[in-house]
């Protein structure tokens, strides 16, 4: 294990792309925060978004803030928009809650963002000036620092799943740090995400063409494998069946999301303490309901099962 016991290393080396983290839009911070807490979560302080000019310096606000529970492996993010900013970022937030609740944001990491944009732009993808995104916390010894991170997003509304963005960690060190991981709920990390679409290839070769690694044909769709987690593709009628009849908001929509457990059995203790009940609950697997995990389903197993 790497990165404070992590079971794997939180950044990738060259020519490496991982799972990095997901994002929920959340027209009400204070309720989300409250699920995640229950779930276990540690949250980080709110915290608003700015791009910094690389020329200038001038940091200019993005229309966005959020809190972040960190996980030994990859983190999640709530999203919400900041009153009375208006920007294209706060209105593709309005826009994603209009269609539903949960998750809209798959972010992937990569050494180097900038490098790959000549590459996704000859997959056709098209894309937004690199976001230079920067945010005011507190380092672990208490003094103010700055996470840093470049951002590669596709123009908003053009890829039919969701906005999927190719980002850069700039500063790890300042954003996993230990007091922010959760380790009551005994989640070791973010592995995979579940999509409900219409037609799993297309939807499969798209996103691969942006990660730039081929998807393979599934039990009930398709798989897009990267260096650290993946992707799952399913039409609704395959999510029904394999997550026992779970109904997907819409297609194309982030169904279910996939987190590896030290202890499965730690894990079932500790939701039943907060009086959360898994719709299947068996030795191997428990499967939050969306209802419980602000309009995502929450598919648990072993981290066994996930290392190689």
């Amino acid at each position: 294990m790497d990165d404070k016991g992590a079971a794997w290393p939180q950044v990738p080396g060259p020519g490496q792309v991982f799972l990095d983290h997901v994002a929920w839009m959340a027209a009400d911070m204070a309720a989300a925060s409250a699920v995640f807490e229950d779930l276990g979560f540690r949250l980080t302080p709110y915290s608003e978004h700015g791009n910094r000019d690389p020329e200038t310096g001038e940091r200019r606000v993005q229309g966005s803030a959020n809190r972040l529970a960190m996980l030994e492996t990859g983190y999640l993010e709530i999203l919400t928009t900041v009153d009375g900013v208006d920007t294209p970022v706060s209105q593709n937030i309005h826009d994603s809650l209009a269609r539903y609740a949960g998750v809209h944001l798959i972010a992937f990491t990569v050494a180097d963002a900038e490098a790959e944009r000549p590459r996704l732009g000859e997959a056709g993808f098209d894309l937004q000036p690199t976001v230079h995104l920067r945010r005011d916390v507190e380092a672990a010894d208490g003094s103010d620092a700055e996470v840093a991170f470049s951002v590669l997003r596709a123009q908003f509304g053009s890829i039919a799943e969701g906005r999927i963005q190719m980002l850069t960690h700039h500063t790890p060190d300042h954003m996993w740090q230990d007091r922010y991981i959760a380790r009551d709920n005994a989640i070791a990390g973010l592995v995979e995400v579940v999509l409900a679409v219409a037609d799993p290839a297309a939807s499969a070769e798209r996103l691969g063409r942006f990660v730039g690694r081929p998807p393979e044909a599934a039990a009930g769709g398709a798989v897009l494998s990267c260096d650290r987690g993946r992707l799952r593709f399913m039409t609704s009628a395959g999510l029904a069946d394999a997550f026992g009849g779970l109904q997907a908001p819409v297609e194309p929509s982030t169904a279910v999301l996939g987190m590896a457990s030290h202890d499965i059995a730690a894990t079932r203790a500790f939701l039943a303490e907060r009086g959360i009940i898994p719709t299947i609950d068996t030795a191997d697997h428990l499967l939050v309901s969306p209802a419980d995990a602000c309009g995502v389903a929450i598919s648990i197993t072993s981290l066994a099962e996930w290392l190689p």
